[in-house]
């Protein structure tokens, strides 16, 4: 299977994590000890949406995939958060956005520094030696 056409099970992997986010958040809380919970669930979904960006758009490189992926998961995130009725006020709200943007950040910048094996395994990369990404993007 090429890398071009195993980017479905990343996409729906990630639209299906997203869709338990948006149901799961709606009933947890925000609060001191449950808003780190955001980092980690978006964590989570941008190793995937990263994934499958990666797979799609081979030739966009790790330089178009990381800040598309930032961007997706902000909007989502955002829409998520901000659209969601109920109790919150405005300050909670940008408080569990902001957590959420931690987590996309963690998992951009670690797409950078992880060994180039598993990069090329996560990015669907695994048949290229040398190429645009052989080796740490700067």
């Amino acid at each position: 299977m090429s890398a071009k056409t195993s980017w479905w099970p990343w996409a729906a992997a990630a639209s299906i994590l997203y869709i338990a986010i948006w149901i799961g958040n709606g009933r947890i809380a925000v609060d001191a000890q449950t808003i780190w919970l955001r980092a980690g669930e978006y964590a989570l979904w941008t190793a995937l949406a990263l994934g499958a960006i990666a797979r799609r758009w081979p030739a966009m490189t790790p330089y178009g995939w990381r800040p598309l992926a930032i961007l997706s998961g902000a909007v989502l995130s955002g829409l998520e958060i901000f659209l969601r009725a109920g109790p919150l006020d405005n300050k909670a709200r940008i408080d569990a956005w902001m957590t959420a943007l931690i987590g996309i950040a963690i998992v951009a910048i670690l797409a950078r520094v992880i060994p180039a094996a598993l990069r090329r395994s996560w990015f669907g990369q695994e048949g290229k030696t040398n190429g645009s990404d052989s080796r740490t993007p700067r």
